[in-house]
């Protein structure tokens, strides 16, 4: 065999050597040399690079071939997951010292809250403590990454391919209980922001000319209060400066000022918002009109104020008195004392008309809380009643001890007039009856002029009389009733409404509310017709609540309790319903 292959290689380079001799400066060596390397290669057994596994005899069929390197393919496959797996953290990873610690992340549909264990300086737990804004279906895909952060000993994980939202808010909510990370992980919310779902501002009318002067104003953009200071320079527009934007997503917000060039070089705020964040946008208008209220002209914005005003009249016929508020000033005598009730509509022709409703209560003869509410819903609550400067009316209200010096607010001047009738109607009620002060005038004159004479023609029999009448009216009140409220015990049934955030539907809350002696010595069979999750939350407010309200006669001065404050808002309305129906 050995001999047969050594005449088969020296014939081939012979063949090969006799070829390229006759080439000019190769020389008989060439041969030779190459005679050399074939002799070493075939003594010493060397064979060349072959194909593992895939080299074919000339029997072997293709097919074979093509098997072998399938097998070899799937087998680098299974190399290529094996590597990708995430790997077994080291224990001791995690330099935090042992305990439980607590964290939040913006998820799906807001925050997520979770509870970390740690042992040993090791991830034992994680736990979701809350996540209602969270779609459960996607919820349970995304808790895959509680696994993969505890194997790995790192919140460095990927998230859940179609539940990256959830997964986020997860991830961020251990970074924040570990190292207290602040996530600035968008919500589903700001994404649908991005996608122009948020309504604009509506247009407003504006003089074009302020006063010289640097002005200050905020308005409520995505993620809280957006404030902004406005320069105004011979009476034009000069500058807007955004002072601050905590609660804003970097990314939107830069898309945001692009808007303030708009403002300026058009010398108005009636722009439109930027594609992608108009939230933010409509927060920066916002605080930009609140700015400029303060600076505006007298003379123009007057004149201007005075001709809208008619044509409201001329097309309402009076019924939109709410925009055309009559501020009052408390009346030297004071109020008397008590809790009144004031309504007044709200309503424009770019909006639905929604109530306003005042609750005053009066003490020492002066306005010591205001609590307003309202039918409205929708845009009107976000942008209008939701608003930070319109919860803050009731409150300068107080400070005022009336609507008299009183601002409306910019860019929500209807429901800021709404909510000043309703309190002057309130107020209405409050005022204190001249028609005493008269009696007891008159009283005195005429004892004055009685003579002695006239009293020393009273008999006995008169006395007698009028010691029989007294003592038979004494008997006929009843000790135990109240001067103001009639003594029982009333069924009320009122609405629990969401807030901004509007993240549950309406739904009613209804209880039993007794009151004696003018004061509520009972409240019980508290029912919400809703979804055990809202009963939870009436649940909370009840065992926070009711007592206080008990203990205080009135639920006046009683805090909502945090976490529940739409069903607390309920109950304290409740409560303001039964002294209604109570009321002499």
């Amino acid at each position: 065999m050995m001999r047969e292959k050594w005449k088969k290689y020296v014939e081939k380079f012979k063949s090969l050597g006799d070829k390229v001799s006759g080439v000019k400066g190769i020389t008989a060596v060439i041969p030779a040399v190459c005679l050399a390397v074939l002799m070493v290669t075939v003594l010493t057994g060397y064979k060349t690079p072959q194909a593992k596994k895939y080299e074919a005899s000339e029997t072997e069929d293709i097919s074979q071939i093509k098997e072998a390197l399938a097998k070899e393919s799937t087998a680098a496959m299974a190399e290529t997951t094996k590597k990708n797996t995430t790997k077994k953290g080291k224990k001791g990873a995690i330099d935090v010292k042992d305990g439980t610690y607590k964290g939040s992340a913006n998820g799906y549909g807001g925050k997520v809250t979770v509870n970390v264990t740690v042992s040993k300086k090791t991830m034992t737990a994680i736990d979701i403590v809350s996540a209602p804004g969270e779609t459960d279906s996607f919820f349970q895909r995304a808790k895959g990454v509680i696994d993969e952060m505890l194997t790995a000993q790192s919140t460095d994980v990927d998230v859940v391919s179609g539940a990256t939202y959830s997964s986020n808010g997860i991830i961020g909510a251990v970074k924040n209980a570990l190292f207290g990370t602040e996530s600035n992980n968008a919500t589903a919310a700001n994404a649908g922001n991005a996608a122009g779902s948020a309504p604009s501002v509506s247009k407003v009318s504006e003089s074009g000319t302020w006063k010289d002067g640097t002005y200050t104003g905020s308005g409520k953009g995505f993620g809280g209060t957006i404030s902004v200071k406005v320069t105004v320079k011979d009476g034009k527009i000069s500058a807007i400066d955004v002072t601050s934007a905590s609660g804003e997503t970097a990314s939107y917000f830069s898309k945001t000022k692009g808007i303030i060039p708009k403002m300026i070089s058009g010398q108005t705020t009636n722009v439109d918002a930027a594609s992608g964040a108009t939230y933010s946008s409509n927060g920066i208008i916002t605080a930009v009109r609140n700015a400029l209220s303060k600076a505006e002209t007298g003379k123009s914005s007057t004149k201007k104020k005075k001709k809208k005003n008619k044509k409201n009249k001329k097309k309402n016929s009076g019924s939109n008195s709410n925009n055309n508020n009559n501020n009052i000033a408390a009346p030297a005598e004071g109020y008397e004392d008590g809790t009144y009730t004031g309504s007044a509509a709200c309503s424009g022709e770019q909006f639905k008309e929604y109530s306003v409703t005042a609750n005053v209560t009066i003490k020492n003869g002066k306005i010591s809380a205001v609590e307003i509410s309202s039918t409205a819903k929708g845009t009107n609550l976000k942008q209008f009643m939701s608003r930070d400067e319109i919860k803050n009316l009731p409150s300068l209200i107080v400070s005022k001890n009336g609507t008299s010096g009183v601002d409306a607010v910019s860019g929500a001047t209807y429901s800021s007039h709404a909510i000043f009738n309703a309190v002057n109607d309130a107020l209405s009620k409050a005022k204190k009856n001249s028609s005493s002060t008269e009696k007891k005038e008159e009283t005195t004159t005429e004892k004055k002029e009685e003579t002695t004479t006239e009293k020393k023609e009273e008999t006995t029999t008169e006395k007698k009389e009028e010691t029989t009448t007294e003592k038979k009216e004494e008997t006929t009140e009843n000790p135990d009733e109240g001067k103001n409220y009639k003594n029982g015990t009333y069924k009320v049934s009122v609405s629990c409404e969401p807030d901004e955030d509007e993240d549950f539907d309406p739904y009613t809350i209804s209880m039993d509310i007794t009151i004696k002696k003018d004061k509520i010595t009972e409240i019980s069979n508290i029912t919400a017709n809703t979804n055990s999750t809202n009963k939870a939350y009436t649940n909370d407010a009840k065992k926070g609540m009711v007592s206080k309200i008990v203990a205080n006669g009135n639920a006046d001065g009683v805090n909502t309790v945090s976490g529940a404050t739409c069903s607390s808002k309920a109950i304290k309305d409740a409560c303001q319903k039964a002294f209604n129906a109570a009321k002499k």
